[in-house]
């Protein structure tokens, strides 16, 4: 019996260590024969894997989805696109600029409502009566309508042409503000220690204010400490995950979110005739928050499924939307002007001729589209920031002649993946890597007027100077192609530019030491998404303009 008893044990043993060796043989040779099969339309390879039935789920859970990503595409990234499976929900990773064009142009096709809606269910917690009408699975068609009005129409109403200048002179004025009342001296330098720290910290709370008002604030003191909770918690998702990948700490902070902005509502928006916006209203009231905000949520009260609850995880998908990508680039825009000794003075020169002192106000319009600006913000969205394109496709999709897609199959890009590809780059432009892509050049898309077929679309010149994203546009996802943000294209643009504009406008900053802020920037390859912050902190100084600087 004892011998029985051990053959046994030797049996599992032996099977426990041949299983993940045997397994990981036979689908090696799978992905292989997949690779080099040269029949057309056929399905991507799954990358080799040990354990069948769990297959890639211990990698993905061990360091988590953007640092197991990033070793999937430097280990495997010559042979996409291959599926990548977390237990039963698989996912397709694309890296061919040609494949990733034809992903974002599926995209595009699919409403902002339903494009979101993963992101609704599982990250902000909508209500499940909420998300059958979403879904369009439920609901009247008055209520479709007045919900695809809410998420399209009202961006396009607020944050476009003159509605757009008035909310970005609200935030100027908010921010100006804010900075002033810090105390910083005309004289004297003032050293912030941890300019990322800081700067989170203002830009966030300025965002939220132009567009909530100042009673969010009072009535939940501890708004921005659990945003900022919720933000670094849940950063690490990738829709199509299951819910149970949702971190718990992430689920606490949205959950006290939600129950402290229904408070706020309660007290300012609770009433169907509570909302000021008739066109005599001004555009952002302390207690009500912006005209589209109060437009925004009267539309959707007026639908029945639509509660306090759903109404307050609307208020927080615009909360996390305009802050989650914004704040960061802007930071990295800032240092990155700061520390640009050949740039920064031209760059300050360009702010000086749109700023207050040529005017009432600043030129907003002239700011926003200063060629620099607009390739300070391209490429700080290139480089320092990493997002990953989700999509799941809805029928069948052709990449190429050699690959195609099922139905029901979520679609991943990344988008560093597209910014370090240095042969794509040249192929479309090779002005673009005359400086290396894993460096920062800020002036990386000014072109030549004669350069553009479209020069007119596509920036305004200085001199014979334009800025062009022409055919950079999958490779730089972050601004160029896929969903835009919930609030619109145009609204990260002006929002970052009107940061810039005050800080260095209104302000000298100084980089502290140079050469340590090299030493702390984060390794480019080493996290496919998610928020990429400084290794250590970045300490500048900072003090007021005089009116002759």
């Amino acid at each position: 019996m004892a011998f029985l008893n051990i053959g046994v044990v030797l049996s599992v043993f032996g099977c426990s260590v041949l299983l993940p060796v045997i397994t990981y043989y036979v689908t090696s040779a799978l992905f292989r024969q997949r690779i080099q099969s040269k029949a057309s339309g056929k399905i991507p390879p799954t990358i080799p894997y040990q354990v069948p039935v769990v297959f890639h789920a211990f990698g993905l859970a061990s360091v988590g989805p953007q640092k197991y990503f990033a070793q999937l595409i430097q280990d495997y990234g010559e042979f996409g696109p291959f599926f990548v499976n977390a237990g039963p929900q698989s996912f397709l990773i694309v890296r061919d600029p040609k494949h990733v064009d034809k992903v974002c142009n599926a995209s595009r096709q699919i409403t902002p409502t339903a494009f979101h809606l993963e992101l609704f269910d599982k990250v902000y917690g909508l209500p499940a009566a909420a998300l059958n009408l979403y879904a369009g699975k439920a609901g009247l068609e008055a209520d479709i309508k007045d919900l695809q009005y809410a998420h399209v129409a009202l961006t396009e109403k607020h944050f476009t042409g003159a509605m757009l200048l008035n909310n970005a002179e609200t935030y100027v004025s908010i921010l100006s503000q804010n900075l002033h009342d810090k105390m910083f001296q005309v004289g004297s330098w003032t050293q912030i220690e941890d300019t990322w720290a800081f700067f989170r910290q203002v830009v966030t709370r300025c965002i939220l204010v132009s567009i909530f008002g100042l009673d969010l604030f009072k009535q939940y003191p501890n708004v921005m400490k659990d945003y900022l909770e919720f933000s670094d918690t849940i950063e690490g998702f990738v829709p199509g995950l299951p819910r149970y990948w949702v971190p718990g700490a992430a689920i606490q902070a949205r959950d006290r979110l939600l129950l402290g902005i229904q408070k706020w509502l309660r007290a300012n928006l609770g009433g169907s005739e509570s909302a000021r916006i008739a066109d005599e209203d001004p555009t952002w009231d302390a207690m009500k928050g912006s005209k589209f905000f109060q437009e925004r949520n009267h539309v959707l009260s007026n639908i029945d499924v639509l509660d306090m609850k759903a109404r307050a995880t609307e208020a927080l998908s615009i909360m996390h939307d305009s802050l989650s990508a914004m704040v960061p680039c802007t930071i990295w825009s800032l240092l990155e002007v700061a520390r640009a000794a050949e740039f920064v003075d031209e760059f300050t020169a360009g702010l000086f001729h749109y700023s207050p002192s040529h005017g009432a106000t600043y030129n907003i319009q002239g700011l926003v589209g200063m060629p620099l600006m607009e390739s300070l913000l391209a490429e700080t969205m290139r480089l320092r920031t990493a997002a990953i394109a989700a999509l799941r496709t809805q029928k069948t999709l052709a990449l190429d002649e050699h690959w195609a897609v099922p139905a029901d199959t979520h679609i991943v890009a990344i988008s560093h993946d597209m910014a370090l590809n240095t042969t794509a780059w040249s192929n479309v432009r090779a002005q673009t890597v005359e400086r290396p892509l894993t460096s920062f050049w800020p002036k990386r898309f000014l072109v030549g007027e004669r350069s553009s077929s479209k020069p007119g679309t596509k920036g305004r010149s200085v001199g014979e100077t334009i800025f062009s994203m022409e055919g950079l546009e999958s490779l730089n996802m972050t601004l160029g192609s896929g969903q835009p943000p919930i609030l619109g294209r145009d609204y990260v643009r002006t929002v970052h530019a009107m940061t810039i504009a005050v800080l260095f406008n209104e302000f000298e900053i100084q980089l502290c030491d140079d050469e340590l802020f090299d030493a702390v920037l984060p390794p480019v390859q080493e996290a496919a998404f998610g928020m990429l912050r400084p290794l250590d902190k970045v300490a500048i100084r900072i003090r007021k303009r005089t009116a002759s600087k």
